[in-house]
């Protein structure tokens, strides 16, 4: 691959067909059984919170009219193919989207993983491989995908092509690694579960008892969600395994593929538990762990130091705690500073050496560089309240409240809309409250809005590197010394601490911190460290 990841590059294809034999029609049919949206509408819609609408295709066989109406009906997007031969179907379809990375998913899949797609995505962006097939592993079945560069969906063997390649649309891709190089990755936001056979969730419509459990699960989780995650349906696992018994007995057909090598070269990544820490460390770590996966290490993620490992390679996040162990790399650890070979910030910090006023070395997901397809909308505001009670949501609600369609002067800027993220529910109806969002979804509302809210932290990073007007406020007596930090040195507005937030308080309306360069490379010294280790 050459050339920077554009999310205009992806697209999400769903393989579709009316005439399954053990289930006739089942894509078409209702979840739940008395509503008007089917298989495939779950499909679109979970879709549809990542990828542009235009970048969803449906590939159907071009003899089935009543499929190829059914979604002219529901507005989708489609694209007609030969029904035997599916393999062709997709190399038409990449050709004529101009697609270069391609989310395979079937139509008989409702409840795929949003979390699992964002994980893929980022793992696309440190691809150098042309040719390459990309999955997750361990996943329950139906809630995964796979993606695969164009350049391997168009790859041509020598000799005759075996039916089973133009039946099954990547199976030339992974039964030839020594051509396309494989990755089969660790979802690393289920990491923790080590309880529970993921695999031996089948989560997919094949059959009649399949469609059964499939509406059980919206009646216990999409009521309530209805982008529930494999999270969320792995703790129903574990509370409710009797649900799980409805299609147990249906057997699935698989391949028998050639084995991926699993590299020996362990390490652990310790992250702050997000009860105690915050979200932050969790979600960063996550992102580091898919990162030093695709470089060939074998993570783990947990909460604590493997204590019958003392040599194994941990790498902290998890703030100022220090643990006895040989080899260890620490982040965001105010005792080790950035100057030491074993140290790294993944934020800025008042105790760092300032080596470069100009640029700010920092860490992310590699997603939060990519531009999304949402526009801005002036005067908007987004609020990122994290954990905050109720008393505190409420604090900061009240003080943006007042600024809602006030006549632009000269000591306030035109806010039209606040939404704010976590925290309580606001009392207000006109601001907009999402309790929970994916993290692509988190990246397009920061987009979107003019102005960020938020403390001291991850999304101040995220939100300044997109040129975001940002400004802070303090929650702790750890975030109001550090906001007063950002504003003096990288001049990102201060507001003070929460308690003291009034109706008097002006919003800020200069915001020079858009000229601060950021550098999302504080990762890389991890990976020359753990490469000196294992070279020693």
């Amino acid at each position: 691959m050459s050339g920077i990841l554009s999310t205009l590059d992806c697209f999400a294809f769903i393989q579709a067909r009316l005439g399954s034999t053990r289930l006739p029609k089942k894509i078409l049919k209702s979840i739940p059984e008395d509503a008007d949206t089917s298989v495939l509408d779950h499909i679109h819609n979970r879709l549809s919170t990542i990828f542009p609408k235009d970048q969803i295709v449906f590939l159907v066989p071009e003899n089935d009219k009543e499929l190829i109406d059914y979604l002219g009906t529901r507005n989708y997007q489609s694209f007609p193919g030969s029904e035997m031969d599916v393999r062709d179907r997709f190399r038409k379809a990449s050709l004529h989207f101009k697609a270069k990375h391609i989310f395979r998913i079937t139509g008989d899949n409702p409840y795929i993983d949003l979390e699992s797609i964002r994980y893929l995505y980022e793992a696309i962006t440190t691809i150098s491989d042309t040719h390459y097939s990309l999955s997750m592993v361990g996943l329950p079945l139906g809630m995964g995908m796979e993606c695969f560069s164009t350049e391997s969906l168009l790859y041509e063997t020598e000799g005759p092509v075996p039916e089973r390649h133009t039946e099954h649309v990547s199976l030339h891709i992974k039964e030839n690694p020594e051509i396309h190089k494989q990755y089969r990755l660790h979802p690393p936001h289920l990491s923790q579960l080590t309880d529970i056979n993921l695999e031996s969730l089948r989560i997919t419509v094949d059959e009649p008892k399949d469609y059964e459990l499939v509406c059980k699960l919206w009646s216990e989780l999409g009521t309530k969600d209805p982008f529930f995650r494999a999270l969320d349906l792995i703790q129903l696992a574990k509370d409710k395994p009797e649900i799980f018994s409805i299609n147990a007995s249906v057997e699935q057909v698989v391949f028998q593929l050639p084995k991926v090598s699993r590299n020996s070269k362990k390490l652990r990544i310790v992250y702050g538990e997000p009860s105690q820490f915050g979200s932050g460390h969790w979600e960063r770590c996550k992102s580091l762990s898919l990162f030093l996966e695709m470089q060939g290490y074998d993570v783990e993620l947990s909460t604590k130091p493997d204590a019958n490992s003392p040599n194994l390679p941990h790498i902290l996040d998890i703030r100022e705690n220090e643990f006895a162990l040989v080899n260890q790399f620490h982040i965001d650890n105010s005792n080790h500073l950035p100057t030491e070979p074993n140290a790294s910030f993944f934020l800025p910090n008042p105790v760092a050496p300032k080596t470069n006023l100009e640029s700010i070395s920092y860490f992310s997901s590699p997603l939060s560089e990519l531009d999304w397809p949402e526009s801005l909308v002036p005067g908007r505001v987004l609020v990122y309240a994290g954990n905050l009670n109720s008393e505190e949501s409420k604090q900061i609600d009240s003080y943006l409240i007042q600024f809602l369609n006030q006549t632009k002067n000269d000591i306030s800027p035109n806010i039209h809309s606040v939404t704010r993220i976590g925290g309580k529910p606001p009392l207000q109806e006109n601001i907009k409250y999402l309790p929970r969002v994916s993290y692509i979804q988190f990246l397009k509302e920061i987009q979107s809005s003019e102005f960020v809210l938020t403390y001291f932290g991850q999304t101040m990073m995220e939100s300044v590197a997109r040129g975001k007007k940002v400004c802070l406020v303090g929650i702790t007596p750890i975030h109001e010394s550090l906001g007063q930090f950002a504003e003096l040195e990288l001049g990102i507005p201060y507001l003070g601490s929460l308690s003291s937030l009034s109706t008097n308080q002006n919003f800020p309306t200069a915001f020079p911190h858009s000229k601060i360069k950021l550098v999302r490379d504080a990762h890389l010294k991890i990976l020359k460290w753990l490469e000196s280790i294992y070279e020693s």
